[in-house]
């Protein structure tokens, strides 16, 4: 094909160029192609931090993935008594990693059967779907971070991690296909730090752009669950998936300072160091007519987080949970969780045509102000962050996704609390919508 056509001086380039850009073009209206692996067997956990890698060759392809050709689909078929034991990644040859599916589909959940996964599923985001899953959605992570002007071609690599031994499994198939529809963010107009002029403010066409960060309700609403005082696995845990969203105009970026980087990571600052927690700034960004100025502030901290499923770096005390009971307008705290720590980065992305994105009563998504600015999508310790538009979130069945309930909790109902950066740390528009609550059934905790 003259699409694999490698020219090696400037002579060539010259003689050929006209040549591969027709070619190209008619190459991205016209060629789609899948590629598979199939017939792997899946390891239980190990009790110790392990990922299984398995290849899937890719070749023959255009040599860049931008808006107009790369990664469509993605398609699964596991056999698994217990998925929600599975976190699945992507990596795709120039190393950037996106989370497929990270341990969906609840305690009892089998299979992936045939699954698709696009950037806009038609039948939602797979966090909110019931195994077995069968049908097109939205994935965990961002499909859109392999949109970066890279190469398609070469080993691209499903990750699967076991998180909870006793259930093995079988991947039966995996494919990829690519084609001219890629995983993009639709946005009204694009907004970027090299692109400032076409972000908005405010007033006066001199704004600081705050992030305003939020609960998703529909995420908390619909995945969380009371386990009875004699569980034979989770005894007494209340489960809780949270979705924390950014609507504010401009990005919750943090990162550490210049100072701190050359005493801490001259070497490699993705690389672990255990037991060791580095203070954090917030950047913020400030646009001035058509430039972005960035000021630092000291925040809150950061250490490497080795638990299985993570293995990188977590912020402190982002979230705390509670359960209460309000009695004569009296506020009771029935029990009260740690200040859980969290990876910031953006999983996934508000859309104004889904269910899901609706906060207090409002669609959020492309309609958005600023949508899309900022670009998080890994947890080391140079730079973390929420998009405007995006969220990060944590599901029901990850590390400190829960209550402890007290012996002998007498059923009835109670109001379920959350809040964001508890210690009040962050700069934002708006602090007064940080506080998330619903009312909960409990009637599992009098012993028998």
């Amino acid at each position: 094909m003259g699409l694999k056509l490698i020219c090696k001086n400037s002579r060539c380039h010259f003689m050929v160029s006209a040549i591969f850009i027709v070619l190209l073009a008619i190459s991205k209206n016209a060629y789609s192609q899948s590629f598979k692996n199939k017939d792997i067997a899946l390891y239980d956990y190990f009790n110790r931090f392990f990922i299984q890698e398995i290849p899937i060759e890719v070749s023959g392809l255009i040599p860049i993935m931008d808006s107009t050709f790369g990664l469509e689909k993605i398609q699964l078929t596991i056999h698994h008594q217990r998925v929600s034991d599975l976190k699945i990644q992507l990596q795709s040859p120039d190393g950037n990693t996106v989370w497929v599916t990270n341990r969906n589909g609840g305690i009892n959940g089998v299979d992936y059967v045939g699954t698709k996964f696009t950037q806009y599923g038609k039948d939602g985001l797979i966090n909110n779907a019931t195994a077995p899953f069968s049908g097109e959605f939205t994935p965990s992570g961002q499909l859109t971070y392999f949109t970066n002007g890279s190469n398609p071609n070469g080993t691209w690599k499903l990750l699967v991690e076991d998180l909870q031994s006793g259930v093995d499994g079988y991947l039966d198939s995996v494919s990829l296909t690519f084609g001219n529809q890629p995983a993009v963010i639709r946005q009204k107009q694009y907004c970027g730090f090299d692109k400032p002029e076409l972000c908005e403010c405010n007033r006066n066409n001199t704004c600081t752009l705050l992030p305003d960060l939020v609960v998703v309700p529909s995420f908390t609403k619909t995945q969380w669950q009371e386990f009875a005082w004699n569980d034979a696995m989770y005894p007494r845990q209340l489960k809780i998936s949270v979705a924390i969203a950014n609507i504010g105009i401009g990005p919750m970026e943090i990162a550490i300072d210049s100072l701190m980087r050359k005493q801490c990571c001259d070497r490699d600052i993705t690389k672990p160091i255990p037991d060791k927690r580095f203070d954090i700034f917030q950047n913020i960004y400030t646009k001035t007519n058509k430039t972005f100025s960035k000021a630092s502030k000291k925040a809150g901290t950061i250490y490497f987080e080795s638990m299985p499923g993570h293995q990188h770096y977590h912020v402190d005390d982002w979230v705390a949970f509670r359960l209460l009971k309000i009695e004569k307008g009296k506020r009771i705290i029935i029990s009260k969780g740690n200040k859980v720590s969290y990876c910031l980065f953006t999983t996934g992305m508000l859309y104004d045509q889904d269910s899901s994105s609706i906060i207090h009563g409002k669609a959020y998504g492309a309609n958005m102000i600023n949508y899309g600015l900022g670009n998080y999508y890994t947890c080391d310790l140079g730079k973390q962050g929420i998009t405007v538009g995006g969220y990060d979130y944590y599901g029901m069945m990850y590390e400190g996704q829960y209550l402890i309930l007290p012996p002998n909790l007498k059923s009835g109902k109670y109001i379920l609390e959350v809040e964001i950066d508890p210690n009040h740390y962050y700069h934002e528009s708006n602090k007064a919508n940080n506080i998330f609550q619903m009312e909960i059934l409990l009637n599992q905790q009098i012993e028998k």
